[in-house]
């Protein structure tokens, strides 16, 4: 995790998409669900205009490399909640991941055993 005040989500052009790598993907996981893969996630070109507008509204430092443009950035300075909204896009990778691992496991059991996992579960919330 980056821990400078001033970081910024860096948005890459690469043919028709902008990407961004590593700590960057999670928050755009939390704000849109894009997925990651690889420790990356992308959007189509035409999606830019949403993305930098919820940046915005939300006070999240960015930076978009294009070689068309020289330098796109926007700095909330000390106002820059980056790191809020990566804690919360690690957070529910994090949740969504061990989700996709138990509904994996559920889908391999057998009937019987589901049928006794949910009588549990239904159980535990009525509680």
């Amino acid at each position: 995790m980056k821990n400078s005040s001033n970081n910024f989500i860096t948005l890459r052009k690469m043919g028709g998409f902008y990407q961004c790598f590593d700590d960057d993907s999670y928050i755009l996981y939390y704000l849109f669900n894009y997925k990651i893969t690889n420790k990356r996630c992308g959007f189509p070109h035409s999606s830019l205009s949403k993305v930098i507008n919820n940046l915005e509204s939300k006070k999240i430092s960015y930076k978009i490399i294009d070689e068309k443009t020289d330098d796109n950035t926007k700095d909330f300075k000390k106002l820059n909640n980056y790191n809020h909204y990566l804690k919360l896009g690690i957070d529910k990778y994090n949740l969504d991941t061990k989700k996709k691992s138990l509904e994996d496991k559920i889908r391999e059991m057998p009937f019987t055993k589901i049928e006794k996992l949910y009588k549990m579960i239904e159980d535990y919330v009525s509680e």
